[in-house]
C-alpha cells in the first residue's frame, strides 16, 4: 500500500507543494467502502510529505444506493452544486474504488441509476480537466467477484500495478504511432464486423498516469463514423449492474439496434440516457500482459492483452473527441479469434501484433 500511494502521488498525478488534492473514496459510478481508508491514509501521508493539502470525500456503496433510492427521480438529474464546486477547487483528483459488495446497486431502478449518472456527468467532466487518476484498493468484495481468495487477489492487483511503467510504455508506443497515421479501424471477430474512423484524433498511451494500473492505447472515434456490428463476449459492468452478451449495431455513428442476454433493460436505459450515449466515446486496445484473467472489474479487464474495448458515451476532449454524454461505459471483447485492421492492413491477429 505504501508503494501504491507513492506511485499515485508522485508519478500518476505529480502532486506539487501547496496543491489542493481531493482524495475521493468512491464516486458516481463506483463505491468506496471503509476498507479503502487504508490506502487513503497512505495517500494522505504521501501528499503531506510533498507539502500539498489533501481532503477526503467518501461515497460508500450504502450511501450511493440510499441516495438513488430515496431521491425523487426528477431531482437526480440535477447536478449537486456543492460537489461540483468542491471538484473545481482542487488541482488533483485521486479516486479509489474499494467495494465490499460489487453489486451494491443490484435491484435499484435502472431509470433512476441513469438519471443519477446524468446528474453527476458534469462532475466527471470537471474532474478530467484536472490532474487525475483512478485506482483500486483490493477488498474481499472485489476478490469474491473475481473468484479469488483475498490473498491471491492482492497479489494479482499489485503485480498488475507495481511495474516499471517507464519501461512498460515502450512496446505501446509502436501501436500509438500506427493509430495516429490511421484513418479507418476495422474490427473482425465472432459476430463482429465494425468499422469507424479515428482520423486526426490524438492517441494516448496509458502509462499508468490516468488509470492505475495502466496498459492500454486508446483514442476517441469520429462521432458519425461507426458502421457495422459488434458482439462483446465478456460481461460489462456499470454502476454495480452486470450485463452479458451485448450486441450493438451502428449506422452513421449511432446505435440503431442492441440486445443483451442478461439485463437488457439496463442496457436500454443506459443507451437512451441522452443523445451522446448512442455514440462511441472511446476505442482502446489492451496491452497489460500482467493481467492474465478476467476479474469483473473494468479497471483491470479493459487492459488485458488480446482484448479491445469500446465505450459508449462521453469522448475524451484531450483526444480531440467532441461527443458529450453523462455516461462513459466500457465494453470489452476478446480478440482470440479476431483481427484488428487499420487502413486495411492487419495490425493484430488472434491477439498477436504484426510486429511481434
Amino acid at each position: 500500500m505504501k508503494e501504491h500511494a507513492k506511485w499515485l502521488v508522485n508519478y500518476c498525478t505529480s502532486v506539487k507543494p501547496l496543491d489542493n488534492v481531493l482524495v475521493r473514496l468512491g464516486g458516481s459510478a463506483s463505491a468506496g467502502d471503509p476498507e479503502g481508508l487504508e490506502l487513503a491514509t497512505e495517500i494522505f501521508k504521501e501528499v503531506a510529505r510533498v507539502g500539498a493539502k489533501p481532503l477526503l470525500a467518501v461515497f460508500t456503496g450504502d450511501i450511493i444506493r440510499g441516495y438513488i433510492e430515496s431521491a425523487p427521480a426528477d431531482s437526480l438529474v440535477t447536478t449537486p452544486r456543492n460537489y461540483l464546486e468542491l471538484v473545481k477547487t482542487n488541482d488533483v483528483m485521486i479516486s479509489i474504488i474499494a467495494e465490499k459488495d460489487t453489486r451494491y446497486l443490484k435491484g435499484v431502478d435502472s431509470d433512476k441509476i441513469a438519471k443519477f449518472l446524468l446528474g453527476t456527468g458534469p462532475i466527471r467532466e470537471e474532474m478530467m480537466k484536472r490532474r487525475w487518476v483512478v485506482t483500486l484498493h483490493p477488498t474481499a468484495g472485489h476478490a469474491k467477484a473475481a473468484g479469488m481468495s483475498l490473498a491471491d487477489y492482492r497479489r494479482f492487483v499489485y503485480s498488475a500495478m507495481l511495474r516499471d511503467w517507464r519501461s512498460e510504455v515502450k512496446p505501446m508506443i509502436k501501436l500509438k504511432e500506427t493509430m495516429e497515421r490511421t484513418n479507418e479501424v476495422r474490427l473482425i471477430g465472432r459476430d463482429t464486423d465494425l468499422s469507424f474512423s479515428i482520423k486526426d484524433r490524438k492517441t494516448i498511451v496509458d502509462d499508468a498516469k490516468l488509470n492505475f494500473p495502466g496498459g492500454e492505447v486508446f483514442t476517441s472515434p469520429v462521432d458519425d463514423s461507426a458502421t457495422g456490428r459488434i458482439y462483446f463476449d465478456l460481461p460489462s459492468i456499470e454502476s454495480g449492474q452486470e450485463v452479458k452478451g451485448i450486441r450493438l449495431t451502428f449506422s452513421k455513428g449511432q446505435i440503431v439496434d442492441y440486445s443483451a442476454t442478461k439485463n437488457e433493460a439496463f442496457l436500454k436505459h443506459m443507451i437512451e440516457t441522452d443523445e451522446g450515449s448512442k455514440r462511441l466515446g472511446e476505442f482502446g486496445v489492451g496491452c497489460n500482459r500482467g493481467i492474465k484473467r478476467f476479474t469483473h472489474n473494468i479497471l483491470f479487464d479493459e487492459k488485458m492483452a488480446a482484448t479491445i474495448h469500446l465505450a459508449i458515451g462521453l469522448a475524451f476532449e484531450f483526444c480531440g473527441g467532441v461527443n458529450k454524454s453523462a455516461i462513459h461505459w466500457d465494453m470489452i471483447k476478446t480478440m482470440r479469434p479476431g483481427e484488428i485492421l487499420m487502413d486495411g492492413e492487419t495490425v493484430q491477429k488472434n491477439g498477436k501484433f504484426a510486429w511481434e
